[in-house]
């Protein structure tokens, strides 16, 4: 499937080109940027669910974890140690940490099922420098006029267009 890329050196530069396309009805596909820009989630209307489910997976995990721990202090394996309560402060150390665990690895699952990444996918496509230094902006072809015409006034530095694998 064909595509057509715009290519920029500058984050300034870039949200001027998606302003610009937003303002022209250009469809973005996809912007591949080296570090993270908040101002595209916006602009882009793109809205994640991750916080919402990190938050439900640090409920169930505390629910979980409270309940394996009570049982196996309290109820399965109780054990009296110079007169201390089985329900002790140690118990806070435990779920505090076995929450974050538990949410910290669902959480990156979530983040990947949800970008379809798993080990040895090969990228859709490949641009020099478009991890390190360069922001890519993917559009498709059929508006191709326009868009390049709107790369080319916000400066960016390469536009071509590409085969994609999906």
């Amino acid at each position: 499937m064909k595509k057509l890329i715009g290519v920029y050196t500058d984050d300034v530069k870039l949200m001027n080109g998606i302003d610009k396309m937003v303002e022209e009805k250009v469809p973005v596909e996809d912007v591949i940027t080296p570090f993270v820009i908040e101002e595209l989630f916006e602009k882009l209307h793109i809205h994640s669910n991750i916080q919402l489910l990190a938050f439900f997976y640090g409920v169930m995990a505390l629910i979980g974890t409270f309940s394996g721990l009570y049982y196996t202090f309290v109820i399965d394996y109780p054990l009296n140690i110079g007169g201390k309560p089985n329900l002790s402060l140690v118990f806070v150390i435990l779920l505090f940490v076995l929450m974050v665990l538990t949410v910290v690895v669902l959480t990156v699952l979530t983040f990947f099922h949800q970008e379809r990444l798993y080990p040895m996918k090969k990228p859709p496509f490949e641009y020099p420098g478009m991890h390190t230094d360069k922001f890519v902006v993917v559009v498709p072809v059929d508006v191709k006029e326009k868009a390049e015409s709107i790369f080319s006034e916000t400066g960016a530095i390469d536009i071509k267009e590409i085969e994609v694998n999906e």
